[in-house]
């Protein structure tokens, strides 16, 4: 930990390797165990915030035909804090949202149902959806607050509401006078 700022240091570049080959050991396994097709799936160490990892897919457009890219995100960070438990529990849960992909598509599955929970206990990996880590020292993602009216009060939106009024996706009503929200004014 770097004393001047309390920060955790990120992965080093030996223990990222640990992880990378860790988690191409469940994705064999899974081969060997589901008959998984082999799909190209990228591992990054960019997630930020308070999850350790993260398996998304991408959907990608090109000039003849869509693309998927799979990829499994890791917090270095968290990681770095917390390796051992980590290596342990993140790796497997991360790959078996992978392999539920792959079987069944993310669509048709709860995240954390019973077909994930399936391949959790072939990894014979604990099937526990999240951990209670203590974030000290861990760079957080900060998100910005917007301020919006009714006609009571103001109202304090996060970015992500904010984004969805703006996109014209959702309105977000005062559960007091019922009023449609305003957009005011940014805080940071």
């Amino acid at each position: 930990m770097n004393q001047a700022t309390n920060i955790i240091a990120p992965l080093s570049s030996e223990q990222q390797q640990k992880v990378i080959a860790q988690t191409q050991v469940y994705i064999k396994q899974a081969q060997q165990l589901f008959k998984l097709k082999d799909k190209t799936l990228e591992i990054t160490f960019d997630l930020k915030g308070r999850a350790a990892g993260m398996y998304r897919v991408k959907q990608g457009k090109g000039h003849i035909f869509r693309h998927t890219q799979r990829e499994i995100r890791y917090n270095t960070f968290i990681f770095a804090k917390y390796f051992a438990d980590n290596y342990a529990t993140t790796i497997p849960h991360e790959v078996a949202h992978y392999v539920t992909d792959i079987l069944y598509g993310l669509k048709n599955i709860k995240p954390h149902g019973k077909e994930w929970q399936a391949v959790m206990a072939a990894f014979d990996a604990d099937a526990s959806v999240t951990a209670d880590y203590d974030l000290a020292g861990i760079p957080l993602k900060k998100q910005s607050l917007f301020i919006y009216r009714c006609d009571c009060r103001e109202h304090q939106l996060s970015s992500i509401r904010h984004n969805r009024i703006k996109k014209r996706r959702f309105r977000y009503y005062c559960i007091h006078c019922k009023q449609v929200l305003q957009q005011a004014e940014a805080l940071t």
